[in-house]
């Protein structure tokens, strides 16, 4: 699709490396850091139709400007990202992304014939993408903070509640037991929606996919009580979901966790590690967080807009 001075086109995965490349400079602008590497680009568009769900935009020069993509979470929700180039701000490429995006949610309500919640994610930093979003009808709905810790010294060991121990994830052996305690454990969470397991174990089929990174606690009688399901890349790990199961909660599981996390990255020689964290979350995350030391470093909202069947 044709703009003035930009086009809309499908990518490819040639543009794995360029797409990285805006996201991590957009991130620069409106985070302070780059939050991305090509790994992660690889492994979202491994599981995404892009021919269907993911634009990017280039100018008269065949450079990239613009990105996007919608995922389909589950019947009814729909979540999608955008960025563009600082330099390309003001020329219409996010108006012309969040077009593409509704468009394609109108879509899927049409094919499907259910009402469709599409929700978008912007720095709460961002005046002008908020700005964009309600000129589209979209209002925010929640806010998430991105915490952190740089581990300065070695951290203590971690004080496991008696009767638990902490192992990892041993593929071919876990995946049920991970992917039911994980159901139980966010149940309660804003807007959780249970995955198919097969897109759940999804991510352990990666080619970057480390089981020694999957820590798992279980109770005397060798189930799954609580989890710490993490990533490792070059710049930090990545505490991709913490939980623990509502019988064992209010015992210090999740507090000797995160220290067996700092303890481990610590070990591998990363003292950078990152989660995020909704910042009304109802088990009191974002206190326990701060209790052991990690830090705000910035705020994403999310926005959402209902796209309903019309009344016939």
């Amino acid at each position: 699709m044709n703009h003035l001075g930009f086009q809309l086109r499908r990518p490819t995965l040639e543009d794995a490396p360029a797409v990285c490349e805006l996201v991590a400079i957009c991130d620069t602008e409106d985070l302070g850091a780059p939050d991305i590497v090509l790994e992660d680009v690889l492994n979202m568009w491994s599981s995404f139709d892009l021919d269907q769900n993911v634009w990017v935009a280039e100018d008269e020069n065949a450079a990239l400007i613009g990105y996007a993509f919608l995922e389909e979470d589950s019947e009814e929700k729909l979540f999608s990202y955008g960025c563009v180039r600082p330099s390309a701000r003001g020329i219409g490429v996010g108006t012309a992304l969040v077009a593409a995006l509704e468009s394609r949610a109108v879509a899927l309500r049409n094919e499907s014939g259910q009402t469709k919640r599409l929700q978008g994610m912007i720095p709460s930093s961002c005046p002008d993408a908020a700005a964009l979003f309600e000129g589209f009808g979209f209002a925010p709905v929640r806010y998430f903070k991105r915490m952190a810790l740089h581990l300065e010294v070695k951290p203590a060991p971690a004080v496991l509640p008696e009767g638990f121990t902490v192992e990892s994830f041993v593929k071919g052996r876990d995946e049920q037991a991970v992917y039911e305690a994980y159901i139980e454990a966010f149940s309660d969470h804003w807007d959780f929606t249970v995955p198919a397991m097969e897109k759940f174990v999804e991510r352990t089929q990666l080619p970057t996919f480390d089981e020694h990174w999957w820590h798992l606690a279980r109770d005397t009688e060798g189930a799954v009580a609580g989890f710490a399901l993490c990533r490792m890349s070059e710049d930090l790990l990545f505490i991709e979901h913490l939980g623990v199961r509502r019988p064992h909660r209010g015992r210090g599981l999740a507090l000797a966790l995160l220290q067996h996390v700092f303890a481990s990255s610590y070990q591998a020689g990363q003292t950078h590690v990152s989660l995020g964290v909704d910042a009304a979350n109802p088990t009191g995350a974002y206190r326990l967080y701060e209790k052991v030391g990690m830090k705000p470093d910035y705020e994403i909202s999310i926005y959402e807009k209902l796209i309903p069947v019309p009344v016939s």
